[in-house]
Parts: C-alpha cells; sequence; structure tokens
C-alpha cells in the first residue's frame, strides 16, 4: 500500500451512520458531537442553547465536519419525535444515539420545589428514555444500532444535596441495563458513561457562585479526591463513548464504564 493509498481508518470509522446527540451545545454533548464527526459520522446535534448550537455549527462548518442542529427540548416527547423526524428527512436513519444532556442543581432536598425536582428528572432521565424509544424505531429499522446514555458517577456515590440528581442519574442506569433485554435480539447494544468531576460549562456555573478562595478550596478538593488528581475532560469521556459506540465494543452491552479518574476506588469526598 503506497502513502497515496493509506487511509486513516479513524477518520471513517462511522461512514454512513447518523449519530442523534444530546446536549451538543456545550460540555460532554459537544465533545461527543465532534468526535463521532470527525469520524466520518453525520451529527444530528440537540440543544436547546441557540448560541451553543450556533457555536457548534460554526466549528462544524470550518472543520468541514457533516454535523446538524436543531432546538430540541428533550423533555418533552413531542420536541423529541419532530427533531428525529427532521433528522430522518436530512440526514437518514438513525444508527447511534448518546443522551448527554443534563442540568445539576445542588438543593437541599427540604427546600427544593415541585418545578426543580420536575426539570432535574425530566432532561436528566424521562428525556433520555423518549430519545431512546425513537432511536430504537429506527435502529430495528437498520437492524442494529448503538445507545450511550451518559450517567454520573453519583448513581453510586453521591455528595449532598443531590438527592434528586443522584437518584435520577441512577434510574437511568437501570433503564439502560433493562433496556438490553429488549433490544438485545435487534442487535441494539445500550451502555452508560459515568462521569466524575469533568471540567464543563456546568461545573463554572457552579464555581460562578464561590469567591476566589472558595472555588479555590471546591476545586483542590476535587483534585484530591481522585487517585489521577485531575479533574477530567470532556474529551476523556468522548473517546470513552466513541469506544462504546465503535465495533470495538461489539461484545459489550448493558454496561457501565466510570470515568471518574479514579474516585470511586479513592472515594475521599
Amino acid at each position: 500500500m503506497t502513502t497515496q493509498d493509506f487511509i486513516d481508518s479513524s477518520l471513517v470509522e462511522f461512514n454512513g451512520q447518523v449519530a442523534f446527540v444530546t446536549g451538543a451545545a456545550s460540555g460532554m454533548g459537544k465533545a461527543i458531537a465532534l468526535d463521532l464527526a470527525k469520524s466520518g459520522a453525520k451529527v444530528w446535534g440537540v440543544d436547546t442553547s441557540d448560541e451553543g448550537l450556533i457555536d457548534l455549527q460554526e466549528i462544524a462548518k470550518k472543520s468541514k465536519l457533516d454535523i446538524r442542529t436543531d432546538k430540541c427540548d428533550i423533555a418533552s416527547q413531542r420536541n423529541v419525535i419532530e427533531s428525529f423526524e427532521k433528522m430522518k428527512n436530512e440526514l437518514g436513519q438513525c444508527s447511534i444515539l448518546v443522551t448527554a444532556a443534563g442540568i445539576g442543581l445542588y438543593v437541599d432536598f427540604i427546600e427544593m420545589t415541585d418545578s426543580q425536582m420536575r426539570r432535574l428528572i425530566d432532561v436528566n432521565f424521562i428525556g433520555s428514555i423518549y430519545c431512546a424509544q425513537e432511536a430504537i424505531k429506527h435502529m430495528r429499522r437498520l437492524e442494529g444500532g448503538k445507545i450511550v446514555f451518559v450517567s454520573s458517577v453519583q448513581s453510586e456515590l453521591s455528595l449532598k444535596n443531590c438527592v434528586v440528581y443522584a437518584s435520577q442519574k441512577a434510574a437511568l442506569n437501570s433503564a439502560a441495563r433493562t433496556l438490553v433485554l429488549e433490544v438485545g435480539k435487534d442487535n441494539i447494544r445500550v451502555n452508560t458513561v459515568s462521569p466524575g468531576t469533568i471540567d464543563t460549562p456546568m461545573l463554572r456555573r457552579d464555581l460562578a457562585g464561590m469567591n476566589t478562595e472558595q472555588a479555590s478550596e471546591f476545586l483542590r478538593s476535587v483534585e484530591e479526591a481522585n487517585v489521577i488528581g485531575k479533574i477530567g475532560t470532556s474529551e476523556q469521556v468522548a473517546e470513552v463513548v466513541h469506544y462504546l459506540v465503535s465495533d470495538h465494543s461489539s461484545y459489550v452491552t448493558g454496561t457501565d464504564i466510570i470515568v471518574d479518574g479514579g474516585f470511586k476506588v479513592l472515594k475521599k469526598f
């Protein structure tokens, strides 16, 4: 094989595949959308942030990546159904689903309002279920597919003021394990990824409410709470998602992969 004939397989790994990615306007969702597109996937990125989606489109244009975006609130089943229909018309049937949309809220449980509880549950859990329902219809027609729910290490190890957040992340992991019993025969694999503390806009928003000393102390405590001693990046999570939706994980389903730098092992918080 000559140099001219050589093709980097990573650039065509997902050629012909259509990926529906939620939370694509920022953080882990954005990193995942870009990672899949760089490997040849046609990506349909959804989010509720106009500004973030515009930025993603600009990056895609500059990098010549096939990424289309749609403003969609996955907490609405109607929004999800409509977005999948748009994707089908523009890109084709969905063979990869990654649900990375999520919101965090550190609130004393007794003080939580009904609207706060509902929003957390609807975005972080129900929204992923709505997306899975639609994606499975596509994947059955394609006779196969891959689904990854982005969960959290808090599904097993919680922090204070996260009763609802941790509960719905645990529910997401349980849903994935149970879903494989229904779709395994359709050649559809379902897995979850559970990140620890990742440097995302969500983390930065949490820090924004602290003074310099408090923010420094918080970041230091987070870094010391895992074996590696660093806060993770969205790209590191995207690498694990990439593996789970690739053929390299063809015998992996019903599994949760923890991406936490050893937080669960150290359990220092």
